[in-house]
């Protein structure tokens, strides 16, 4: 269960993307989100499992209304402050629920965001087949995966039997909470490029385009460089400029840590 782990980290979350590792992971997911977000201010978009609201208010920014569905109070908590601070209130609906089992219509939304939470479903294809059901037709589901190959290889040379079961699918990575011997952490469902595309299109999705994020981290730049939020523009810059030029290269997914995937429902 997820809940209590997102409730105790939900004061803290947000500091985590203000490292050199998820300022470049957000410049790339934005890269790849914008263009498809709506500015039509009748457009429904729905940011699942959202959290905190990071990509909702960008989203409404740009002049569509957003659901934001969260199982985490902790989180919406944090969410509604931030909206409430940029004037979004009118903009953004905030909704706890699970988004296995959306209460929402089939063919409700014009797009649909699930960024940096389907690794946290057991089962991927549950969320993949409710999230393409309130879609509408024609419109486009973006949504990302932790890469199997990436987290199987970070394993190497200090636990290769790890690596190994990782990629025979006998073993999960497990986030770590100290001091909360109520909470044993949470196992992450990875998936291979080819898997990921698989799910979606047996779900009734037509991928357009799957891109890769954070090829230079984790395997080639040190924890102790890309964890910091501390870090020169320069730096950011110079590793950036060679992610974009990885994002157009098909053949270069099993390289990145993260899948982004631009599907539409036929």
């Amino acid at each position: 269960m997820t809940e209590p782990y997102y409730n105790d980290q939900s004061k803290t979350y947000d500091a985590q993307f203000d490292t050199l590792y998820f300022r470049v992971y957000d410049a790339i997911t934005w890269k790849y989100l914008e263009p498809y977000v709506p500015t039509n201010p009748k457009a429904l978009v729905l940011d699942a499992a959202g959290g905190t609201g990071r990509w909702s208010i960008p989203m409404s920014e740009k002049g569509c209304k957003v659901v934001l569905v969260d199982t985490s109070e902790g989180m919406l908590n944090i969410a509604r402050k931030k909206i409430a601070e940029a004037g979004l209130e009118d903009n953004v609906i905030i909704r706890k629920g699970d988004i296995t089992k959306l209460d929402y219509p089939a063919e409700t939304f014009d797009l649909i965001l699930c960024e940096h939470a389907l690794f946290v479903f057991p089962n991927p294809e549950i969320v993949i087949k409710e999230l393409a059901r309130v879609l509408k037709r024609n419109c486009p589901l973006i949504i990302s995966a932790q890469n199997k190959y990436v987290m199987a290889l970070s394993y190497v040379p200090e636990e290769f039997d790890k690596s190994k079961d990782l990629l025979s699918n006998r073993y999960s990575f497990k986030l770590k909470s100290k001091n909360k011997p109520w909470h044993r952490g949470i196992t992450v469902h990875l998936v291979t490029p080819n898997e990921f595309k698989k799910l979606l299109e047996e779900n009734g999705l037509r991928v357009e385009k799957i891109i890769g994020k954070c090829v230079t981290m984790p395997l080639r730049i040190a924890p102790e460089v890309y964890f910091k939020a501390d870090y020169s523009r320069e730096l950011f810059d110079k590793v950036l400029s060679i992610e974009m030029a990885f994002c157009e290269k098909p053949d270069a997914l099993g390289l990145a840590g993260h899948l982004q995937a631009t599907a539409f429902k036929e």
